[in-house]
C-alpha cells in the first residue's frame, strides 16, 4: 500500500512539473555611446580581432574560421606586424564583394560619405578638422577613390585600437 502511495505521489509531482510553461527570454539592444575621439581607444586589437573586424567592416559578414586562421598565421609569422596588416588590408580591399560606394556617390555628398565611413571604421564621427581635411583632399584630387579612403582609414593607427 505504501509503495503505491509513493508511486502516486511521484507521478503527481512529475505531471505537475511537466505542465510548466516554457520561459521566454527577451533581449534588448541598448544604445551605445560612440567614441568621441581617437584618444578614448586605448586597447590594442589582437590579431584575430583586427582581421575579423576588418573583414566584417569591408564585407558586412563574418570571416570563416579557415580564412581567419590563414591570415592570423601570416600576421604572426612576420616580425613587422604593421607590414603584414597593410598587406592583409590590401588583399581584402581588392577582392570582389567589398561593400563600397561608387566614386560618383562619394563626390555627390562628400560630407555624408566621410561621416558614414568614420562611423563604419572608427565608430565615431569625424571632428571638424578631420572632416575638412578629408573633404578638401577628395574635392581637390579627382584620382582619390572610395577604396583609397578605406585603405587610409583601415591602415591608420586608430583602426588598430578599440
Amino acid at each position: 500500500m505504501k509503495k503505491q502511495l509513493y508511486v502516486l505521489i511521484a507521478c503527481l509531482l512529475l505531471s505537475a512539473s511537466a505542465c510548466n510553461k516554457e520561459k521566454r527570454y527577451i533581449y534588448v539592444v541598448e544604445q551605445q555611446e560612440l567614441y568621441q575621439n581617437a584618444a578614448q581607444k586605448v586597447n590594442l586589437k589582437t590579431t584575430a580581432q583586427f582581421i575579423s573586424i576588418a573583414y566584417s567592416d569591408l564585407f558586412g559578414s563574418a570571416i570563416t574560421n579557415d580564412e581567419l586562421l590563414k591570415f592570423d598565421v601570416a600576421l604572426q609569422s612576420l616580425g613587422d606586424k604593421n607590414t603584414m596588416q597593410d598587406m592583409i588590408i590590401k588583399s581584402l580591399i581588392n577582392r570582389s564583394g567589398v561593400l563600397q560606394v561608387n566614386d560618383a556617390t562619394m563626390r555627390a555628398d562628400v560630407d555624408a560619405f566621410i561621416e558614414n565611413e568614420y562611423l563604419r571604421f572608427f565608430n565615431r564621427m569625424p571632428n571638424e578638422y578631420e572632416q575638412w581635411k578629408l573633404k578638401d583632399m577628395i574635392e581637390k584630387n579627382a584620382d582619390i577613390t572610395p577604396k583609397m579612403v578605406y585603405y587610409s582609414l583601415m591602415t591608420s593607427t586608430e583602426y588598430k585600437y578599440y
